[in-house]
């Protein structure tokens, strides 16, 4: 549903930097594609034949980073960077920083990730003398003020957790206990992280931590938003602590939904695996975590998952996986690279609400689309395709795959440990 906070630019190898045989030259290539999930299955193979030990390191790196493994990437990351700071030159040296600063974030190690972060924004300031567009002003300020606060904690039984789901506007909704007292929150791998709006935050007594700051937001609306913090939440038996919470505006008049509250990605990642049956509203946390199939097929892109897929020729794709989002839809990225499909369609104007406003787009609608993820065929109907405003590509996903997808099976299993979503 909502992204929250900024992320740096995207690491590149110096254009003069050369690779004399072929398997530098394939790491190289999808190194500076940012092509994670084709890394991910040659690089096992070709590792031992890559011959520049500052490639290797990189990949590394960029595959713990995005398969969720931060003790890897901790250790990698900052060998990385003594190593070849000279190398990477100074904006690489900075966004690595900052990927390092946010994996300690998330850990609950503000403190740790405030000074990266600040060390890195004075660099940047003493070489360009301002900080305009680079997101680190936002990312320091919220670091800075929550860098004495606990690390969150989630405490969960040694058996199986069954939960039952209620289904409101095509949507899950997850009862959580605060104070005593339940709530129906939004269970949302769109959201990077839990949010609450101002009423719900005043009625459970949430600490209201420092000024707005700009939390970002999805592909077609963001803002400001406060930060709570919440000592205590219960999803059934299991006990999240210390949650740093955005709050956002109150839901307005036309919002369809009303929300006040989406359980995010702070909560999905830390159960580890999670297990929906969309069918029956039932949602598993297993004690015991299912073993990966066909390997890894989904990354974390600024917390948020990513799943590749293949359509009916092969052709592989990267979408959102978005269990905040009732339906699915294609992007401009999409729509650029298929236009023998696209160009005979009518074009009609599609407004849609998200959380934070409506907006409205022009899109065609693709007739019939299949999808394969993993062993899965997904068959979609009329779906909307966005065409690329004034001629310009705005995303760099294929797409948004929400509970349209998740409902044309019987069990949907998303595990973070071995990063795979398998659909049954």
């Amino acid at each position: 549903m909502k992204r929250f906070l900024t992320i740096f630019s995207t690491i590149l190898l110096s254009s003069s930097v050369v690779f004399g045989q072929q398997a530098d030259k394939r790491v190289g290539e999808l190194l500076n594609t940012s092509n994670w999930f084709e890394l991910e299955r040659v690089y096992p193979a070709i590792a031992a034949d890559v011959e520049t030990p500052m490639l290797k390191q990189m990949a590394e790196v960029m595959l713990a980073s995005n398969f969720n493994r931060p003790a890897e990437l901790r250790e990698k990351l900052q060998r990385f960077i003594a190593e070849y700071q000279a190398e990477l030159g100074f904006e690489n040296v900075c966004n690595m920083t900052v990927m390092g600063a946010m994996v300690e974030g998330y850990e609950g190690n503000y403190a740790v990730a405030a000074d990266m972060v600040k060390a890195i924004a004075d660099a940047v300031k003493a070489a360009t003398g301002s900080l305009e567009g680079t997101g680190l002003s936002e990312l320091l300020a919220y670091y800075e003020t929550i860098r004495e606060y606990p690390a969150p904690i989630l405490e969960k039984p040694a058996e199986d957790v069954n939960i039952t789901l209620t289904e409101k506007s095509g949507l899950m909704w997850i009862p959580v206990v605060i104070n005593g007292k339940k709530y129906d929150f939004i269970l949302d791998t769109g959201a990077s992280f839990t949010m609450i709006s101002q009423d719900l935050a005043k009625d459970i007594g949430a600490k209201i931590i420092g000024d707005s700051v700009f939390v970002g937001g999805g592909e077609s609306t963001g803002g400001y938003g406060q930060r709570a913090f919440i000592e205590n939440m219960n999803v059934g038996p299991i006990s999240l602590k210390n949650i740093i919470a955005f709050v956002s505006d109150n839901p307005s008049d036309d919002d369809p939904l009303k929300v006040d509250a989406v359980l995010g990605m702070d909560f999905i990642k830390r159960a580890g695996e999670i297990q929906i049956n969309p069918s029956t509203m039932a949602l598993t946390i297993p004690a015991q975590k299912t073993l990966p199939r066909y390997g890894r097929n989904i990354i974390l892109e600024v917390n948020i998952p990513v799943v590749e897929a293949s359509d009916a020729n092969g052709n592989r794709y990267t979408f959102i996986l978005d269990t905040g989002a009732s339906g699915d839809n294609l992007s401009d990225f999409w729509f650029s690279k298929n236009t023998e499909i696209t160009a005979a369609l009518p074009v009609e104007t599609q407004r849609t609400w998200g959380h934070g406003g409506t907006v409205q787009n022009q899109i065609v609608k693709v007739p019939e689309y299949k999808l394969t993820i993993g062993n899965a065929s997904a068959d979609f109907k009329e779906i909307a395709a966005t065409v690329p405003a004034n001629g310009t590509v705005s995303s760099t996903r294929d797409g948004r795959l929400g509970m349209g997808l998740l409902k044309q099976f019987k069990r949907a299993i998303f595990n973070f440990e071995d990063m795979f979503v398998a659909f049954e």
